[in-house]
């Protein structure tokens, strides 16, 4: 006898009078295996299982290596998930506050002005859209303020002294963080006030000056002692910190407004966006007429053009580029249009006259090829010029640093860093925008973040070190299954109010009970895993098709068995793989098989198709081209059959109602069965093993876990549809006399589409419930009229499901070995 032959054995009882139902698997219970680092949560696992013996389940611990996309995406890197949990839990205001403040602390400012990426980047937007973070974060911080919450100090303090240089948002986290370790911290701020943009540009509609006071008095209540007045590099230098102060933290800002670059902007009557912002903190308005013109796309000059309008100015706004492309945060953009700012596009400025009333004069744009900026370049259109008449123009088309007293830092305009803000001086970093130049507020709260960490391990004689975190994101994955539940947006002052009173705030904060419906919202991305659980009756087997494994992302999951029966009428004589890997296909008859990507270049297209192609139970809601449906027809019009007899006939299916009528009338009748399957008593038992001697191939337990499947699955609330909500469905009908076994027949010719079908990136599966239903089930053969299906093709053999798949799910797995006997 060969190796790997093996005759009928004492081990393999063939006889088909043994266990007429319910055939004793031998690697019963199946499990899987879920690395915790991998998993992200996601539940596609449990959507692809055709027999639903998977579902999610909370984690004992949150992995440590991921964190969710909300967080991943924070400048700040506040624990967001793990807020809201608390608050969804009954946690109170002042719990989740501690959370939000080990990383940020001053969220009833980011609450307010961060552009909020955590949103952008929310896994909720897959499913109706994302959770309102920043009204949550607003909320917890104003309560902080109203009960006046503070910082606990720390338990020992120690004798190393830290110099901040600038109190901007960078400055003072970078502070606040020093000052829990303990270190002596003292702040040098050239201004008279701390907060640096916060305090001086941002305008009191958008972020109120008693929010801005309440969280820097905060944090100078940790004992931070502040120098006000004191400008590094004329005051004192910079020389005199290093050599007083064991480290020292830069954080400037970019408090200049950057120039227009054309000629006569020097004149009285052209301010500087940045210059005008401050003049309005500073209780010091200027002048500015009737006629208002910010050139410029970005934050700052929707804050002046906003600011000038509640100063009764007509404002336009002139931008080279479009609507696409301004820096400017998409709210505060839509916001000013409200409010009457008008905005030219696609303009740019080149000349200013102000004699008498002034006059810029513009030059209209096209869009060119991606500058540095990954934005199309302005190209100026020639002979298009024209002019504008102002009393004022704000230019506001960027910032600067002014590097005073820092020169010997500097990279090209702003200070060079690394990650951690370490410059090239030893013992001197530097952060927020004047190291990267205008940023999220955000951004500067987790440079002062990480600088501070950098900065302790410094004074240590450590390495810094930031642990590297993979993103739990749920992009481009079905999440159409979870319950819907609406954003809740909170209100807006009304405009004629905004206009009216200039400093009132625009924004309104959330109700109680929206806080409450909001925090409901979060899908508490990664806090769940898969666990395989099985169904009732059945215990904890499935059919062992390992497609939770294939689908997997990430590559987490791993299910290390076989559906393997040794005796009765179920048996199969297979060899099965002794070691992980060793089902894998192995074409090329390698020592071990080798991963299909290192031998793709020896294989042909078709074998690819054939190993790699799994059944796709998770679909787009794309339709496919009809030119597509086509060539998959096609490959099975010129399938090869018994006696050249294409004894076949195709019935497409893309109309969704039909569809699902179909499903719910097959359901019905498959719930008979799982009913006569899975019931008790010697009537049913007596019943049930009838038919299992009488049609035993009907009866295999592995079909009847899939039916179960279909009626009770593990996602959503309500039974699976047949056709898997698959946009085109094609039934193969068989001909009355279709020559030898028209099962054969019809298999062949479906392969045939099936390798068409994936080899188009289409995804498929065989479902056989329908066509059976459709030829036992009376009320499901009341859809014949409208299927086409009349004598003498009257015998729908198979279903084919298609459409694009909405995960990838094709891909090698393990398999077990037939017997193969060789008469040589």
């Amino acid at each position: 006898m060969e190796k790997g032959v093996q005759c009928m054995s004492e081990s393999f009882e063939s006889s088909k009078f043994r266990y007429l139902n319910d055939p004793p698997v031998a690697s019963r219970p199946f499990s899987i295996t879920v690395d915790g680092d991998k998993c992200i949560g996601c539940g596609v696992c449990i959507k692809q299982c055709p027999c639903q013996t998977i579902e999610m389940v909370t984690r004992k611990e949150a992995s440590q290596s991921q964190q969710a996309a909300c967080q991943y995406h924070c400048p700040a890197g506040t624990d967001i998930r793990e807020y809201l949990r608390m608050l969804e839990s009954g946690a109170s205001f002042e719990d989740a506050w501690k959370v939000i403040t080990e990383t940020n602390p001053m969220p009833a400012v980011t609450g307010r002005v961060c552009p909020h990426p955590c949103e952008v980047s929310c896994n909720r937007s897959g499913v109706d859209g994302p959770l309102n973070i920043h009204n949550i974060e607003r909320a917890v911080g104003d309560y902080a303020i109203e009960q006046g919450l503070s910082f606990e100090k720390p338990a020992k303090s120690l004798k190393e002294k830290v110099a901040i240089v600038g109190s901007g948002p960078s400055g003072m986290t970078c502070a606040y963080q020093l000052a829990k370790m303990g270190y002596q911290v003292t702040v040098f701020e050239a201004n008279s006030r701390p907060g640096g943009m916060l305090t001086y540009a941002i305008p009191r509609y958008r972020l109120p000056e008693e929010v801005v006071k309440s969280e820097l008095e905060r944090i100078i209540g940790l004992g931070i002692t502040m120098k006000y007045n004191t400008a590094v590099g004329r005051d004192v230098k910079l020389q005199d910190l290093e050599e007083e102060f064991k480290a020292v933290y830069v954080a400037l800002g970019a408090q200049a407004s950057a120039a227009l670059g054309v000629q006569g902007e020097e004149a009285e009557n052209v301010l500087p966006g940045l210059s005008f912002l401050k003049s309005l903190k500073e209780n010091k308005p200027v002048k500015i007429g009737k006629k208002v013109i910010v050139i410029g796309g970005g934050n700052t000059a929707i804050d002046a053009a906003r600011a000038a309008r509640r100063m009764g100015s007509d404002v336009t706004i002139l931008y080279r580029r479009t609507k696409a492309e301004m820096p400017a945060h998409p709210p505060e953009v839509e916001a000013a249009g409200k409010e009457g700012v008008k905005i030219e596009f696609l303009c740019s400025p080149f000349r200013v006259s102000a004699n008498g009333k002034g006059t810029v004069t513009c030059q209209r744009m096209d869009l060119g090829k991606p500058d540095e900026s990954g934005r199309p370049s302005p190209v100026p259109i020639k002979g298009s010029e024209f002019d504008v008449a102002f009393d004022t123009l704000i230019a506001a088309v960027g910032q600067a640093m002014v590097p005073d007293g820092f020169e010997g830092l500097l990279g090209s305009s702003w200070i060079g860093t690394d990650a951690f803000g370490r410059t090239s001086k030893k013992g001197i970093f530097a952060g927020g925008d004047a190291t990267s130049g205008p940023g999220m507020v955000s951004e500067a709260i987790g440079a002062g973040r990480k600088a501070s960490r950098a900065i302790d391990a410094f004074i240590r004689g450590k390495e810094a070190t930031l642990p590297e975190m993979k993103e739990i994101s749920f992009q481009d994955l079905p999440l159409g299954d979870r319950p819907k539940m609406p954003r809740v947006e909170a209100s807006e002052l009304a405009v004629d109010v905004r206009l009216a009173e200039a400093d009132a705030e625009v924004n309104l904060p959330l109700s109680p009970d929206q806080l409450a419906s909001e925090c409901k919202r979060c899908l508490g991305c990664g806090l769940q895993e898969p666990k395989f659980t099985g169904l009732p009756y059945f215990g904890k087997i499935c059919i062992a098709c390992h497609n939770c494994e294939a689908i997997c992302p990430n590559g987490a999951l791993t299910f290390p068995y076989f559906y393997q029966v040794d005796k009765g009428r179920w048996a199969y004589d297979f060899d099965y793989p002794e070691e992980r890997g060793q089902g894998m296909p192995n074409p090329l008859m390698l020592e071990k098989p080798a991963p299909l990507t290192e031998i793709e270049e020896k294989l042909t297209g078709a074998e690819k198709v054939i190993y790699n192609r799994r059944s796709t139970r998770i679909y787009k809601p794309d339709a496919v081209p009809r030119e597509v449906i086509h060539r998959v027809l096609e490959a099975g019009r010129f399938a090869p059959s018994a006696g050249n007899c294409q004894g076949w006939k195709f019935v497409v299916l893309t109309d969704r109602a039909l569809m699902n009528e179909m499903s719910v009338s097959v359901l019905k009748f498959l719930n008979m069965f799982t009913k006569l399957y899975q019931g008790k008593g010697p009537m049913r038992t007596a019943l049930k093993k009838t038919l299992a001697f009488a049609k035993p191939s009907g009866s295999d337990q592995r079909p009847m876990v899939a039916m179960q499947a279909l009626l009770t699955p593990k996602f959503g609330d309500k039974p699976l549809s047949v056709f898997f909500d698959a946009p085109c469905a094609i039934i193969l009908l068989a001909h009355h006399m279709h020559i030898s076994d028209a099962s054969l027949g019809i298999g062949i010719c479906a392969q045939n589409m099936v390798m068409a079908a994936h080899s188009l990136g289409l995804g498929t599966c065989y479902v056989g419930f329908v066509s059976t239903a459709l030829k036992m089930d009376p009320v499901t053969k009341r859809f014949w009229p409208r299927l086409g299906i009349q004598w003498p093709y009257d015998n729908p053999c198979t279903v084919l499901t298609m459409g694009y798949p909405a995960v990838q799910t094709d891909k090698p797995v393990e398999r077990e070995f037939p017997k193969v006997h060789w008469a040589e």
